[in-house]
């Protein structure tokens, strides 16, 4: 079977990096074996993992690309360089290319499973390439591994013909200053805050894409004032890819042409799968219907809060906290304005705690243990009970 355009060595190896990274973020949090993966052909066998940390590697990689379809999972165990596991993916998906998994983290922390058609993925890359036709080039500062990244930064730049560069290392305010008439900047809100805290002058016909969560009007003004030409930002989620998009802050999105409106319940949207037969997802989001083809978003279902691109669930950090020995309570909630939320955390000490002043810096080495960056709280507040309002209802706290 001939491959897409997308599955080529230099993008697939991109993907896998960028897949592998996360991987070691969350099995060692802290430590990020990035020196070795900077190697021209990394050995995966000699990262900083135990025997059973290498499978669990191996097995989302397995998951991820469904290689147990073909019978190429096994050949990640024996061939481990990174160019191996290229060539391993590249020879599955010339087998079978019918569907492809994207983990995220569930309300309860634990990794969650999405299984996507790629026919219907490239349907969805196919409209955005009509979309954004006249684009030259892709910048990159999103990873590839996610859905919103995998649409945009690995399959679109096939569909266009145009190359992609990864600018993660780079100062946000640099990507927009260097960019070049014809680029497209993929982004999210955090991204494109940071990039626009200075004064800056975009070249002109420099476009920008948004996404994985709302994106603020006044950061809109605030690009449109850098010289952005054209800001687009697409809304989705993990368990249905892109919904719909819109290019004025403040307004509806417009539905993408394969989904409607499920007329049997207006918290779900339906489209055809791959068979044509009629397929139906609940949407992410509490929305209002404004007519058939455009929705306002109103707030998450799930409790989740975006934090620099990344859902994080302050029930689950909570949870992580109230296991510490030396906690009885505690409390989480975002700490500022989108797009720069972060979590804040109230503790009440357990009976069993004799060092209240030293807890705080104990508690911050514990969370980096067992949570990822965005999810750990910035700010830790010790108190003899948990704030609560008149009414004795749980309540904020400066």
């Amino acid at each position: 079977m001939a491959l897409k355009p997308w599955w080529n060595p230099n993008s697939v190896r991109a993907l896998l990096l960028d897949l592998i990274q996360a991987e070691l973020a969350r099995l060692r949090p802290g430590l990020q074996d990035t020196a070795r993966l900077r190697a021209p052909d990394p050995d995966l066998g000699a990262l900083e993992l135990d025997s059973l940390e290498f499978l669990d590697l191996a097995t989302m990689v397995a998951v991820q690309f469904h290689l147990h379809e073909t019978g190429h999972e096994a050949a990640l165990t024996t061939r481990r360089r990174l160019s191996d596991w290229v060539g391993i993916v590249l020879e599955s998906r010339a087998v079978e290319d019918g569907s492809i998994g994207f983990m995220t983290s569930g309300s309860t922390g634990q990794p969650k499973l999405c299984l996507h058609s790629m026919e219907l993925l490239e349907q969805e890359a196919t409209y955005f390439a009509t979309l954004l036709g006249d684009r030259r080039r892709i910048l990159r500062a999103v990873p590839s591994h996610h859905i919103y990244g995998f649409l945009f930064a690995f399959m679109l730049p096939a569909c266009l013909g145009v190359p992609v560069l990864d600018t993660r290392q780079t100062l946000p305010a640099a990507v927009l200053r260097r960019a070049c008439p014809g680029d497209l900047i993929l982004g999210h809100p955090a991204f494109f805050d940071l990039a626009t805290r200075g004064p800056l002058e975009m070249a002109p016909d420099v476009a920008a894409l948004s996404s994985t969560s709302p994106c603020p009007p006044e950061l809109w003004n605030r690009l449109r004032a850098c010289g952005c030409s054209r800001l687009i930002e697409i809304y989705g989620s993990s368990e249905t890819a892109g919904i719909g998009w819109r290019e004025a802050p403040g307004a509806p999105f417009r539905l993408l042409p394969h989904w409607s409106r499920d007329p049997d319940s207006p918290e779900c949207i339906r489209r055809l799968d791959a068979a044509g037969e009629p397929l139906t997802l609940e949407l992410p989001d509490r929305v209002q219907w404004l007519d058939p083809e455009h929705i306002l978003v109103l707030g998450r279902r799930d409790g989740a809060i975006q934090v620099g691109g990344i859902n994080v669930f302050p029930d689950h950090v909570r949870a992580c906290l109230e296991r510490h020995p030396e906690v009885a309570e505690a409390l989480v909630r975002p700490d500022g304005c989108e797009p720069n939320l972060r979590l804040k955390a109230f503790v009440v000490p357990s009976t069993g705690c004799t060092d209240h002043d030293g807890l705080p810096q104990r508690l911050d080495a514990w969370l980096a243990e067992h949570l990822s960056p965005p999810e750990r709280p910035r700010s830790i507040t010790l108190g003899p009970s948990l704030p609560r309002s008149a009414l004795g209802k749980l309540a904020d706290w400066d």
